[in-house]
């Protein structure tokens, strides 16, 4: 409980009920209403422009359809207010052009007989959100509503697929409060709309939960529980589900010495809300590693998406899939029969002349009948060319399919990024 005297009233408000609206008199601390209005108006025209933008040239062939070549150009570009009373405002739209439409198949247009490069164009707002924040007692308080990225407890359950032109957001009212000192940390947020990554038109209502509690304190072993409570309503019925689950991951990693990294995540999911398949299946991830000073961490995984007898099976339909370094994203969805992924990965921080880099192999075979399904193999390098400015970044993957439901593909792409 906060005992606290002389803390304002009306943000004892927020601190006990959690109130997303500021009461009328928790203004009475100022002197006149004019001085607040010229407070407020310099707080909002004292802000900041947020700009970056990238052009990408991406090609990618699959056997059995024609080769894509998506020229595209991506731009963000918001305005984020200074904070009044714990206030800010962020406004931010985005806008992707295709410099090649007809040599590539974005996901909604009608060159069909391309490979698929999802980075569709589209001009949309892309994040418009009220936040509000404060700190007493070593606990930091969080309150965020309107269109925003979320990433609750791991991006391999709920991220924004930063990877792609078209980021995925949330209409979403999301909480977050944080005590540094007990090592303790609570995420809610109710999903309202999934403005995904496919542009517009393929946007998901949604009526869904999800939450996070982990503790923190001892950073060689974070402990985290969350729970997803998610029903897509008449969009996408199949993809509903209730997930509970708990990680363990050591948060930070030393950088002047050699250390162990490692992380493991176990989940149960099940139908939920309109879903048509009743189903019921686990996710298991364990990797372990071992960090090196000024040269990276190398790391042996595996992962495990269960089937339920060939149903259905466990699905991440928020993730931020190619946080694992899977570039083809043909296993975004795992199959009904389920799916096997033992994995390498090698992050470097400087290979030579300042670029970085990582380097995967994926083996992926199903559960139900253990058929080998593929093989996949993926590089990155990049480097700054202008320090906090410009950098170019180059990708290759390629992905041998083993299985006659799953084809080659092969992928290579160059981006050039700039951040204002």
């Amino acid at each position: 409980m906060i005992q606290n005297t002389f803390y304002p009233s009306w943000k004892r408000t927020v601190w006990t009920i959690l109130c997303l609206f500021l009461p009328i008199g928790g203004y009475a601390q100022e002197t006149s209403g004019q001085s607040q209005d010229k407070n407020l108006v310099q707080k909002i025209g004292e802000g900041e422009f947020v700009f970056n933008g990238k052009l990408r040239y991406w090609y990618a062939k699959q056997a059995n359809l024609r080769t894509s070549h998506a020229f595209t150009f991506g731009t963000n570009f918001g305005y984020l207010t200074k904070s009044y009373k714990g206030f800010r405002v962020y406004v931010e739209g985005e806008s992707v052009v295709a410099l090649t439409p007809d040599l590539y198949f974005d996901g909604i247009n009608n060159e069909t007989d391309r490979t698929n490069v999802t980075d569709p164009e589209t001009l949309e707002l892309n994040k418009m959100s009220v936040s509000y924040t404060d700190s007493i007692n070593n606990t930091f308080l969080q309150i965020e509503v309107g269109r925003q990225a979320a990433t609750i407890e791991d991006e391999r359950f709920i991220g924004n697929v930063s990877a792609r032109q078209d980021d995925q957001t949330f209409d979403a009212a999301t909480f977050k409060i944080q005590n540094k000192q007990k090592g303790l940390s609570l995420e809610y947020a109710y999903l309202y709309q999934i403005n995904r990554l496919v542009a517009e038109q393929a946007d998901w209502r949604s009526n869904s939960h999800a939450f996070s509690l982990a503790y923190f304190k001892n950073p060689k072993a974070r402990v985290g529980l969350f729970g997803h409570l998610f029903d897509f309503q008449m969009d996408a019925p199949a993809k509903s589900s209730k997930t509970f689950g708990i990680t363990l991951d050591r948060a930070k990693l030393p950088q002047d010495r050699t250390a162990l990294a490692y992380k493991t995540a176990f989940a149960y999911q099940s139908d939920y809300g309109d879903n048509p398949t009743a189903f019921a299946a686990y996710f298991v991830n364990a990797e372990f590693g071992i960090s090196l000073p000024r040269v990276g961490t190398f790391s042996l995984g595996y992962e495990l998406a269960s089937s339920d007898e060939g149903r259905a099976s466990y699905q991440f339909p928020l993730s931020t899939g190619q946080r694992l370094h899977r570039i083809s994203d043909v296993f975004i969805d795992p199959p009904a029969d389920g799916l096997h992924n033992p994995y390498f990965t090698a992050e470097f921080k400087n290979i030579v002349w300042g670029i970085g880099g990582w380097l995967g192999y994926h083996l992926y075979y199903s559960e139900e009948e253990s058929n080998l399904l593929g093989q996949e193999i993926d590089l990155v390098l990049y480097r700054s060319i202008v320090p906090n400015l410009l950098r170019a970044e180059l990708t290759y993957s390629s992905f041998f399919g083993e299985d006659a439901s799953f084809q080659d593909l092969n992928i290579v792409a160059l981006d050039i990024v700039f951040e204002l």
